[in-house]
């Protein structure tokens, strides 16, 4: 892994108060700043509507994550390579997928990918640190239903990047849970191409099942690869191609186990 340089190693008694330090200011850092933001944007949400206001949300919230991503590797607390994603920066309606091994995923990625909309499990859409910008940026709740799908078409067309997390979860242990495929199902009938994202966590830190406030050894390291971009075809059903994505992410994640992976029916 190509890791970008954290802060200058200075191994002594400081340097661990100062992280310790840093470490849980971070969770004061993201609540605070964003709940006073969430408020700003629901008020914006009400005010202003339309493919502007969704995408100026879009970049105010990749803004505040490149901030906060910044703190924590200036603070020693993160080394992270993303060199990789920096040719999807010009990207436009892409649905994007990717493993799901910690609650950083989402944060680490929006701050890398411009014009990104999440596909948010209900329970964050609703969090009072999320809610309003969430809102305003255009992001979409995970609910079943004719209007979920028509909504991811809409910010699709617009020229934004629709982020999914197949999983539905974090991923435990490295092993991944089969996959929810209205990624596959958006994609075939939008045509809109699947690029995936590998990411390699080198530790559980916010993991599944892992207490929130548990200081793990830092700096904690992540890699985001670029992975295979698939293209829907007319002729191909949502099963048959989500099965095709989810066994190059088997494959990838877990080589070499063909025994592993998951039978892909013909369409």
């Amino acid at each position: 892994m190509n890791f970008e340089p954290a802060a200058p190693e200075n191994k002594n008694w400081f340097k661990g108060i100062s992280q310790t330090a840093a470490f849980f200011l971070a969770y004061f850092i993201f609540a605070t700043i964003g709940i006073a933001v969430s408020v700003m944007c629901a008020v914006a949400a009400l005010l202003f509507h339309g493919v502007g206001a969704r995408r100026f949300g879009q970049e105010f919230i990749r803004g505040l994550f490149v901030f906060f991503v910044g703190y924590l590797r200036a603070c020693g607390l993160m080394e992270l390579d993303a060199k990789e994603l920096s040719v999807l920066r010009g990207s436009r309606g892409l649905v994007v997928i990717a493993n799901h091994p910690s609650l950083l995923d989402a944060v680490l990625l929006i701050s890398q990918l411009p014009r990104a909309v999440c596909l948010m499990k209900g329970s964050l859409a609703r969090n009072i640190v999320l809610s309003g910008t969430a809102r305003l940026a255009g992001y979409i709740r995970n609910e079943s239903g004719p209007g979920l799908i028509r909504k991811c078409e809409e910010r699709l067309k617009e020229g934004a990047n629709l982020l999914v997390f197949p999983e539905g979860t974090r991923t435990v242990n490295g092993t991944l849970h089969p996959f929810k495929m209205g990624f596959a199902l958006i994609a075939t009938m939008s045509g809109a191409p699947v690029q995936t994202v590998i990411i390699t966590a080198e530790s559980n830190y916010l993991g599944k099942g892992r207490p929130l406030f548990k200081k793990p050894a830092l700096p904690v390291r992540y890699s985001f690869r670029l992975g295979k971009r698939f293209q829907p075809t007319p002729e191909m059903d949502a099963k048959h191609f989500g099965g095709l994505v989810e066994n190059y992410f088997l494959e990838t994640l877990s080589p070499p186990a063909p025994h592993l992976l998951r039978t892909v029916e013909k369409s």
